[in-house]
């Protein structure tokens, strides 16, 4: 009998072989397989995923970054890796696992790491901060008393951006830099009133960094990677200069008129807590994975807990536990974050009621620039919700062109004035106008940065650090008018005045 059914598929091999195809395009119709990104494809999975492939290659193109990688997830799974480009130095291929920068996108991941205590009831969220950390100070000691964990978490302490950056990218690569962070501020005034107003400030961030060693007894980074990193199994990231490196993490690059600068900024030990964690967009993704599926690391309440919207910032824009709370066009909620430093840009955001997460790093930045990145995830975010894709359009940067514009003119001002000297030339304007001119191009010397720097609300080094360009065209500005301011004064000393001339 066994003879027989073998010869009758060998004599009907044809018919076999149809039926087993068949049976095999039915299985994959009930069975669809991992994709080409790693996901589960569902139906109209595969085509969202494929148009939001085809847009990266715009954006990648358009964004000009040496490299990036990008991971989406749906419903608790990565579905979709891209990574593109080089590392730093090195010059490695960037893929998934390759660690970036991440900035701020570093304080979502603290106040993960505050509610993982919260959860082991180490920590309460409406006690004082001195409670944990009895030396903190400020200048009003009474209202350093009065600043409670929700707040800092919340952004509504009263501390100030510029307390922020005043500490922030200082290249500290020692174990105590989070704790000599925070103790800086003892000179820093509060803008608020704890509790009154939203204030987004790195400050807040590095005093949770503190709290977390305090509370844990380990440094941040030994907290983060034994209680967030391994559990999540997040193998690219790291908190620590040293971790960081051995992981493969380089310095990204830095704008300067559109052209990829290697950056010399250092690793800042003491700002893991609010902007110097690295991290990988597969690790990111397992990060955004926990958030939809809490109970591994910290529950479902904490979790739930974070994404509140605690305070409101301004219109339809809400900050709770280190996330920022939105709503898409269409009207669904939106969470997320961006990041940046020198030299990187990053970008997250987690729509939990279409179950879509997006992860977005770049390894370099210039704050003139910041907005691009922003747009190409909310490109993403347009196509996951059905949208068409649109040609990606970034905007002018004016602020850039018209320092350029400034530079130029006050050149050409200086090679006027060294050529009427070289020539000889006459002059019509009086000795007056001269001396007047001169008085002005030094007043214009002396004023640009303070004004810059009045108008921004940063530091000299802030802008140094993040608009690299921008500082330099002003430097350059400052030399071109002192130049003119020397070279007017000196024109006016040899026109002769109204009495030399009466008496010859």
């Amino acid at each position: 009998m066994r003879d027989l059914f073998y010869t009758g598929i060998i004599h009907n091999w044809k018919r076999v072989l149809v039926v087993c195809s068949l049976l095999g395009i039915l299985s994959l119709l009930i069975f669809p397989p991992k994709n080409a990104q790693g996901g589960k494809a569902e139906p109209g999975q595969s085509s969202q995923l494929q148009a939001v492939d085809h847009y990266l290659d715009e954006a990648i193109r358009k964004l000009g970054v040496p490299g990036g990688s990008a991971a989406l997830v749906y419903q608790g799974e990565q579905v979709y890796s891209r990574s593109w480009g080089i590392t730093g130095e090195s010059e490695q291929t960037v893929t998934n696992e390759t660690p970036f920068l991440i900035g701020s996108l570093s304080k979502t991941l603290t106040a993960y790491g505050i509610m993982r205590l919260v959860d082991e009831g180490k920590v309460r969220l409406d006690v004082p901060v001195q409670q944990y950390l009895p030396w903190f100070s400020l200048p009003d000691a009474k209202a350093a008393s009065q600043i409670t964990i929700h707040q800092v978490l919340t952004q509504t302490s009263g501390m100030s951006e510029s307390a922020g950056l005043n500490i922030a990218d200082q290249g500290a690569s020692d174990q105590l830099a989070i704790q000599r962070t925070v103790r800086a501020l003892a000179k820093e005034p509060l803008e608020a009133a704890s509790g009154n107003r939203h204030i987004y400030s790195n400050a807040n961030y590095a005093v949770l960094g503190a709290v977390i060693e305090e509370v844990s007894g380990m440094t941040y980074a030994e907290f983060m990677e034994s209680s967030i990193f391994s559990s999540l199994e997040m193998k690219h990231s790291a908190a620590t200069v040293r971790q960081a490196e051995a992981i493969g993490w380089e310095p990204g690059f830095r704008s300067w008129l559109g052209l990829s600068i290697p950056s010399p900024i250092p690793y800042d030990n003491g700002g893991a807590p609010y902007g110097y964690v690295v991290s990988s967009s597969s690790d990111l993704a397992k990060f955004l994975i926990a958030m939809q599926e809490p109970g591994k690391v910290i529950s479902a309440d904490r979790t739930k807990e974070m994404i509140q919207p605690a305070v409101s910032v301004r219109a339809n824009h809400y900050y709770g536990y280190g996330w920022r709370i939105t709503q898409t066009d269409t009207g669904e909620t939106r969470i997320w974050h961006a990041g940046s430093t020198p030299d990187a840009r990053s970008e997250m955001v987690w729509l939990p009621e279409s179950g879509w997460g997006i992860v977005l790093l770049t390894n370099q930045n210039n704050r003139l620039e910041e907005a691009r990145l922003s747009i190409v995830a909310t490109g993403i975010q347009g196509i996951l919700l059905g949208s068409e894709a649109t040609p990606i359009s970034f905007p002018p940067i004016m602020e850039r062109w018209l320092a350029v514009g400034g530079v130029l003119v006050l050149m050409a001002i200086t090679v006027w004035l060294l050529t009427s000297f070289r020539r000889g030339m006459e002059t019509k304007l009086r000795r007056w106008v001269w001396f007047t001119l001169g008085g002005v191009f030094f007043s214009l010397a002396g004023l640009v940065i303070p004004v810059l720097l009045y108008l921004t609300q940063v530091s000299w080094h802030t802008v140094s650090l993040f608009v690299p360009d921008l500082a330099e065209m002003v430097l350059l500005m400052v030399i071109f008018l002192s130049m003119n301011g020397v070279l007017s004064l000196i024109k006016a000393s040899t026109i002769p005045s109204i009495k030399d001339i009466q008496k010859s």
